[in-house]
This record gives C-alpha cells, sequence and structure tokens, in this order.
C-alpha cells in the first residue's frame, strides 16, 4: 500500500472536496506529432467557488471505451494528464499531492501529480497511477507505474514563491498553488502536560488533523482540526463514538480533554486498497518540516530509527525509495470492531497510548523498512525510481 516514495501511494474513488476545492473531469487528448498528444486550444478554468461536484455517469461510461492513449506508456499518459489540467491548480494535501481519476479502456485510473518538497526545487516533478480495483486481492497483476519526471524529460519547474510552482512540459504551463496550512497549536482543547503539539495536516479525505506526541510514553495521535470545516457527517454509535459517514473514520471522544475527537480506527478494505480513507499516516505538513522536525519525533517515537532517515522521514539506507509510515490507530471491518476496540482502549493505562498503537501494548508505533513494506495492492502516491538524495 505505501508504494515507493512515501511508502503510502494512496489510489481512491473521488478526492474528498472542501469548500474552495476544485475539481476537474480528464477528456481525451487528440494524437500529437511524436507520438504525443497536441495540448488544448483552451484549458478548463479552475473554480474555487465551487461548492459542490456534479459527476455524469454517462461520461464515466463513455470514458471507459476511450483508446486514445495507451496507459502502459507513462510518458505518453503523463502529458494525456498534464495536458488537461486548468492553467492555475490548488493543491490541498500536505505531502502535496493533486489527485486525479481517469475512465479509460474499460478500467478507472486513479493517481497523482506530486511536486515532492526537498525535490520540486531541482525541477523533480513525481507522477503516479494505477488501475483501482474495488476488492482488491494482491494477486492480479493490476496497471501500475510511476516516475520522476525531470529536465531530463525536458520539465522545468521554476519556484514562484515557496508554495507556489509554474511546471512546464512540452509547450504547456501549468501553476501549482500548494495550500498554506496554519501551524499554530490547538485552540480548541488544552495539551496533556506530557504532550507537545507537532503539526497541522491536510488529508487527501479532505479532513484536517493535528498531530500531537506524547514526551512519557513516546508515541503520537492524530486529533481532528474542528477549527477548520470537517466535510463528512457523523454518527454517534456510542456516546463516546463517532464514525464517518464518507470517510469511515472513526473517533474516541476525550471528554477528560474537552471532547476532542481522537482517530481511532479507520477501514481495513481502505487501507487494502489504497485510498483516500486509509488514514493521514500519508499526509505530513511536508512544506513545514524544518519548523515541526518530524524526523526527531519519529526517532524518539522508534530510537532504530535514529541515523536512518532523513529530515522528512525517508530512509536513506534502502534501495528502493520508503518513508516512515505514523499509521497510528487501528483499522476495523465491523461496528463490533470499533466498539471492542474503544472498550479496550478505555480499559488501558492510556487510552491514547492503546489507540496509537494500534491496541499492542508494547510494539513499535512505526512500521518496518522498505525491506519488509505492507502489501502493495493498488499504487500511486509516488515513484519507483532511486530516491534523490
Amino acid at each position: 500500500m505505501k508504494f515507493i516514495d512515501t511508502l503510502a501511494l494512496t489510489m481512491a474513488w473521488l478526492v474528498a472536496i472542501p469548500s474552495g476545492y476544485s475539481a476537474e473531469p480528464l477528456q481525451v487528448a487528440p494524437a500529437g506529432p511524436a507520438g504525443k498528444s497536441a495540448a488544448p486550444e483552451k484549458s478548463l478554468p479552475s473554480s474555487p467557488e465551487v461548492k459542490s461536484y456534479l459527476l455524469l455517469h454517462q461520461g464515466m461510461n463513455q470514458g471507459y471505451s476511450s483508446e486514445e492513449v495507451d496507459p502502459e506508456d507513462i510518458d505518453a499518459y503523463f502529458w494525456h494528464v498534464f495536458s488537461r489540467l486548468p492553467d492555475e491548480v490548488m493543491v490541498y494535501p500536505s505531502e502535496n499531492y493533486y489527485y486525479f481519476v481517469d475512465c479509460i479502456r474499460g478500467m478507472q485510473i486513479w493517481g497523482n501529480i506530486r511536486l515532492p518538497a526537498g525535490r520540486r526545487e531541482r525541477s523533480i516533478l513525481s507522477f503516479a497511477y494505477a488501475e483501482f480495483v474495488e476488492f482488491p486481492t494482491g494477486t492480479e497483476p493490476y496497471l501500475s507505474r510511476a516516475k520522476y519526471f525531470t529536465e531530463a524529460d525536458a520539465l522545468t519547474i521554476q519556484e514562484i514563491d515557496k508554495f507556489t510552482f509554474l511546471v512546464k512540459f512540452n509547450r504547456r504551463s501549468v501553476l501549482f498553488r500548494l495550500y498554506k496550512l496554519s501551524q499554530e497549536p490547538p485552540k480548541l482543547f488544552s495539551l496533556r502536560p506530557d504532550e507537545v503539539f507537532v503539526e497541522r495536516t491536510f488529508d487527501e479525505s479532505g479532513i484536517q488533523f493535528f498531530l500531537l506526541f506524547n514526551t512519557n510514553r513516546n508515541y503520537f495521535s492524530w486529533v481532528l482540526n474542528e477549527e477548520e470545516k470537517v466535510p463528512d457527517i457523523f454518527d454517534a454509535i456510542e456516546k463516546d463514538i463517532l464514525l464517518g459517514r464518507r470517510t469511515g473514520f472513526a473517533f474516541w471522544i476525550d471528554s477528560d480533554k474537552g471532547g476532542r475527537k481522537v482517530l481511532a480506527l479507520v477501514r481495513r478494505l481502505s487501507v487494502a486498497r489504497n485510498d483516500y480513507y486509509d488514514g493521514p499516516s500519508d499526509q505530513l505538513a511536508d512544506n513545514y518540516v524544518d519548523r515541526s522536525r518530524i524526523s526527531e519525533w519519529m526517532e524518539r517515537a522508534n530510537p532504530s530509527l535514529k541515523g536512518r532517515i532523513d529530515k522528512y522521514g525517508y530512509y536513506t539506507d534502502t534501495e528502493r525509495p520508503a518513508r516512515v509510515a505514523l499509521a497510528c490507530y487501528g483499522m476495523y471491518d465491523s461496528l463490533t470492531d470499533i466498539t471492542d476496540f474503544v472498550k479496550n482502549s478505555k480499559g488501558a493505562a492510556d487510552p491514547n497510548e492503546f489507540m496509537s498503537r494500534s491496541g499492542v501494548a508494547s510494539s513499535s508505533l512505526l512500521p518496518p523498512p522498505a525491506d519488509s513494506p505492507k502489501p502493495i495492492a493498488i499504487p500511486p502516491k509516488a515513484a519507483p525510481v532511486a530516491q534523490e538524495k
């Protein structure tokens, strides 16, 4: 599930669209010279005022029969996507992924274009996509491609400012605006004496989180950020348990700390198919890494990481690019799983630690390095090439 650049390449149905999140349907590009597609005469406008997103099913069905580009050809397919972007796009997720869904050749393809922090300054862009499978078994040879595009591919990235980048490729320019995420500590609840605020993040589900760290027991916690708009509807399955109808995120209400909502579990199916609702472990606030010093907290949580990761949490001692994933919550298949997990958490000496360690009281918080990754069923969040140093 965590494929290359992040150990968490997420593919999902439709991107969660918070207020102001524009989503543009893909169209088929006409064939161009040298096997490439021609740029459209006019790009689709980005519309930050849009308050809903209407998806017309007929267009999807028509797209499934399209044969205009071969998804096996990653260079041609990159142009197929890039040529249809608006002149200007806003990137909300805090690891800087811009997602897309394409219906073509009988497949749904989910993917992303990413301007990775630490690499975009050197004109390195990540492009990844894969065939979406509703119930992955992990055995079929699903379509999956990823690549870093660089100046060697005639792609350039011009930094306008720290949150604005102009990407140029094949006579086409697109302005990428990265969302400026407040990094102020939470205001609606107080921290425990042994807690520190690490960073705020923006998940691809559209949900924003606070990442906290317990300095006594050395573990992370994900807490819902209710200071910002929360694009979900929650049902109370117990007096202190809320379940998101759209995201499937299960939160425990910590009544001792102002009713803050601690992420307890995510759907196991979402983790298996690596969709937008597999949890916030793969959306760290990369644009603020010098402020958060996230790698120092990772090393404190798992001392075996010391000297083995860079400041973003990428492993520096593995052949295949891999990243520490802060999957500090459990997984569930049923409502009973949720209620039992929270009940057991409340029976533990520290409910937050029990949840952070996925119900395992004495294990490392963090997943193993790339030599024993999670199963890759449906990847798309980065590129399978040597890690850039």
